[in-house]
């Protein structure tokens, strides 16, 4: 007998690579949960315990403002996921708010089943860990499309800065492979791994003021920070608005190459840096694979796609409540 929602996750995005059998092991893990007008699947601030497949209706996902009231951030409907950091980190706080517009039934998927699974290395698992990569990627690159409209409509020159000035000097030299394991993004990883991803880079030092990478540019190489920091923003002449600083332990460019997109932000070097550069297919080629060193890279590259997001979105919410405070007529 089939269990409730294979045939509903076999027609969903996220599950499209899975055989049928490793979409009814995956059915075995799921809820199904129904919600009235109105109520509320998740709430921010909460501690995440898993993820809802949404079945049938819609759901309105917001974001608190920092002086109060709240923001759409998106709507989601049949066949999309809701919640889905959830399955991605452990402890932490909802990131935003979700609920029911009109009736909604959704599956429910335990964030408990998901790592048992995982610990398994069971194929089905590492599959929809990387789909979950790819709707991160997608979902970071939209909001960054909002991050520019709404920068682009504002007619201030307030949210910029000037980019940092370089000056020609020596990088001084150190034991990259030594520093690795003192990396946060390495933690899990056994040393046989972490001299695996070492082997596939390549070492950059760069200078405070080299500018890495441009807007809208393809793709090509993705970056992990060992030392040193990066602006990630939207570049207009010889300043920026910034996005993000990404320190030590950092990915840098993994969401425009899991996406296939190009880059949609600009990246400056913040400070002196040393860094590990992958060529795409090199990196590609680790993280497809189906052993624990493709499970703790996945795991790492999504770790801080959902940090990123997270920062997008807070970034969001801050921009969009500027341009509120903007549209208030001026008061004697």
């Amino acid at each position: 007998m089939r269990r409730p929602g294979t045939d509903l996750i076999a027609a969903s995005p996220l599950y499209r690579d899975l055989t049928s059998e490793e979409i009814a092991e995956l059915a075995a893990g799921l809820e199904l949960r129904r919600f009235a007008d109105g109520e509320v699947l998740m709430i921010q601030g909460a501690v995440p315990d898993g993820a809802y497949f949404i079945v049938s209706g819609r759901v309105s996902v917001t974001a608190r403002l920092p002086g109060g009231g709240e923001s759409a951030v998106a709507e989601r409907g049949p066949g999309d996921l809701v919640g889905e950091m959830a399955l991605l980190t452990r402890g932490g706080q909802r990131t935003a708010s979700a609920r029911a517009v009109g009736e909604v039934d959704a599956l429910f998927t335990d964030r408990r089943y998901f790592e048992a699974a995982l610990n398994l290395l069971r194929p089905a698992s590492l599959k929809v860990l990387r789909r979950l990569g790819l709707i991160l990627a997608q979902r970071l690159h939209a909001t960054r499309d909002r991050h520019r409209a709404l920068v682009d409509a504002t007619p201030t020159s307030n949210l910029f800065r000037t980019l940092p000035a370089g000056e020609a000097r020596s990088l001084s030299s150190f034991d990259v492979r030594a520093f690795l394991p003192i990396l946060p993004c390495f933690r899990e990883f056994s040393t046989d791994e972490i001299d695996a991803v070492f082997a596939a880079a390549r070492v950059e030092d760069v200078l405070r003021g080299t500018i890495l990478t441009i807007e809208d540019e393809a793709a090509e190489v993705c970056r992990l920070v060992v030392r040193g920091a990066l602006l990630l923003g939207q570049r207009r002449g010889e300043s920026l608005h910034q996005h993000d600083v990404l320190g030590p332990g950092r990915f840098v460019g993994i969401s425009a190459m899991v996406a296939d997109v190009p880059g949609d932000t600009a990246l400056i070097v913040a400070e002196d840096s040393t860094l590990l550069a992958f060529d795409t297919a090199r990196f590609v080629a680790l993280w497809m694979g189906q052993d624990r060193l493709a499970l703790r890279l996945l795991e790492a590259m999504n770790a801080d796609l959902v940090l990123s997001l997270t920062t997008a979105i807070n970034h969001l919410t801050r921009l969009t409540a500027q341009e509120r405070a903007l549209d208030f007529p001026e008061t004697i």
